[in-house]
């Protein structure tokens, strides 16, 4: 419920006037709560305030986060470009891992060298084996040499193993460095236009934050309902849509509504569908849905 909260919290922020000013974004906040609809006209219709609370959201939309964390970020994109699926969008610095990586491949070549001496060692105290073993049986050495010449080899033996895998290590985990590498390119993961850059071009970027926001596939229109609201919108239901700035009215068709009230808010998410939306539709645009006398089965 983290999402519908910041979301249901945005538009808290508008419904009580707050929308009015300009804000930096509060600890905990992404972009979109903190942005703050701008001031128009009075509609000329009656209060401003009436029915639900609704923003445009867009229909589809992805955040492109950090994979690891990187001291700077080089920005590809800017914003309002429009990017295909797969394009690169930024870059972080990768010295580091760079870095690392030529560490795990001078320990690979170390670990690799390991494993020719321990070789060598082998084959040397294979050879020194065969002969105590053979002047052991001519009665001209110990048996406690022949015994030595054993561990010898065995000792040999265990060396090769270790550094084989030691080898190992290294490659794997030269694998792990080439793949992170790979991943401190950040690619469009949907085609869509770039609506939000988190970072400015060059800052620190942490693992796991979002870089930038991508959005594509036109608008719908996301709304809450008061727990306690009587003749609550139901599926399938017609609806009025008044947009801020605008002096049309829009119709819209509820699609969903949650069954379930959020308990910090005691609110319910729905949605709707708008019919014949203008194409000049901004995201992010608080709007207000009008509810229509609906004609319902008696029960």
């Amino acid at each position: 419920m983290t999402g519908a909260r910041g979301w249901l919290r945005a538009l808290a922020i508008a419904a009580t006037g707050a929308a009015c000013d300009a804000r930096a974004p509060a600890a905990g906040e992404g972009p979109l709560d903190a942005i703050a609809p701008l001031s128009g006209p009075a509609d000329p219709r009656g209060d401003d305030s009436s029915g639900l609370l609704a923003v445009l959201t867009p229909r589809s939309s992805a955040d492109v986060l950090a994979p690891y964390t990187s001291p700077s970020t080089h920005l590809a994109v800017r914003l309002g470009d429009r990017i295909a699926q797969g394009e690169v969008v930024a870059r972080l610095d990768d010295r580091q891992l760079r870095e690392e990586l030529d560490a795990a491949r001078a320990q690979l070549r170390t670990a690799e060298a390991a494993i020719r001496q321990a070789q060598v060692d082998k084959d040397s105290a294979e050879i020194i084996l065969a002969r105590e073993t053979t002047a052991e049986a001519a009665g001209v050495s110990s048996h406690a040499d022949a015994v030595s010449a054993r561990q010898a080899v065995e000792k040999a033996a265990a060396a090769i193993t270790v550094a084989r895998a030691t080898a190992d290590e290294r490659t794997t985990r030269i694998a792990q460095l080439q793949g992170h590498l790979v991943e401190m390119t950040l690619t469009a993961p949907i085609a869509g236009r770039v609506a939000m850059i988190y970072p400015q071009d060059g800052a620190r970027v942490e693992q796991g934050r979002p870089v930038l926001r991508i959005i594509s596939g036109g608008v719908f229109v996301k709304f809450a309902i008061p727990a306690d609201q009587a003749g609550a919108p139901e599926p399938g239901d017609t609806v009025d849509v008044r947009v801020e700035r605008r002096a049309d009215r829009l119709t819209a068709t509820v699609a969903h509504v949650s069954p379930e009230v959020d308990a910090v808010a005691q609110m319910r998410i729905a949605d709707a569908e708008l019919v014949n939306p203008p194409s000049d539709l901004q995201p992010g645009t608080v709007c207000r849905i009008l509810l229509r006398a609906q004609p319902r089965p008696r029960r």
